[in-house]
């Protein structure tokens, strides 16, 4: 009883969870939510990583479009904005709720014209 219960809820976990991964270089690197509390951080949520490593994920996001993609279709389809043009096909966009940046990145990377997207994580920066 006690394991049917068990299975039950974790099924029911994994069907409302949102996503907890990013794609880099084609791969799905798993994130783990991060618990800190740092006073300025109300509009960052912290992930942790496979290897560890604690990101900041904030309501923007960096997407590359392959050529003569036009980034007007991607606005209104996923109801995101630009905040900066960064280079030719490369932009720093945000999206209306922060809770949906790792989805809309996840969803924008699936797209055959989308080189890559992903969230502009916050780092700690490591002193060399």
């Amino acid at each position: 009883m006690k394991k049917s219960l068990l299975i039950i809820i974790s099924i029911l976990q994994l069907a409302c969870a949102s996503d907890s991964y990013y794609y880099h270089n084609n791969q799905k690197v798993y994130l783990i939510p991060y618990n800190i509390s740092l006073r300025s951080s109300s509009n960052i949520d912290y992930y942790q990583n496979e290897k560890g490593v604690v990101l900041g994920i904030t309501d923007k996001l960096i997407v590359k479009l392959k050529n003569d993609i036009s980034i007007n279709n991607l606005l209104s389809k996923f109801n995101i904005s630009i905040e900066k043009n960064l280079d030719k096909n490369l932009y720093l966009l945000k999206t209306t709720d922060k809770s949906l940046t790792i989805d809309i990145s996840n969803r924008l990377t699936e797209k055959e014209y989308v080189e890559y997207a992903h969230p502009n994580f916050i780092k700690k920066r490591i002193r060399r």
